[in-house]
């Protein structure tokens, strides 16, 4: 909890090497892509169409998933408690916007914080303390614990 001169904000940020892997996804990909092939040329000696379709077999579902949740992880999320608001910002052209806690149905607490609103999901890392991150999310949105239950 940041109080910079009587402004109570908390701020939660994507760990860099989570960012590092939204960058250069596709790089990822098509090296992983280019390993099952030679791997399956090399070592397996399947014809080079073979190695191919199973290289496209492994990645794949690592892309299906990547299409589906991309778009939901956030860099940035800063709750404002003055204001009552969550900005989100975002390091590709989508930018930031800002809703107002209202607006905010519930928050999923997991591995991720997941905040659902209407027309979003947006996924952001949750920190180690999670019990102060609990209890603070807790005083002001509906919280999910999911598999925490024991918080």
């Amino acid at each position: 909890m940041t109080d910079s001169g009587g402004k109570k904000t908390y701020t939660f940020l994507m760990p860099g090497e989570e960012r590092i892997f939204f960058d250069h996804f596709h790089t990822i990909a098509i090296a992983l892509f280019l390993i099952f092939s030679s791997l399956g040329v090399f070592v397996s000696e399947m014809t080079v169409a073979e190695a191919m379709l199973r290289g496209l077999v492994f990645v794949s579902p690592i892309y299906v998933v990547y299409l589906v949740y991309a778009k939901r992880f956030a860099d940035v999320v800063t709750l404002d408690f003055d204001a009552r608001k969550v900005r989100f910002s975002f390091h590709d052209g989508r930018g930031s916007f800002e809703r107002d806690f209202q607006e905010i149905k519930w928050v999923k607490f997991q591995f991720y914080l997941t905040f659902v609103m209407d027309d979003a999901r947006i996924m952001v890392k949750r920190p180690k303390n999670k019990k102060e991150i609990f209890v603070m999310l807790n005083s002001v949105f509906t919280v999910n614990r999911g598999i925490f239950g024991g918080l």
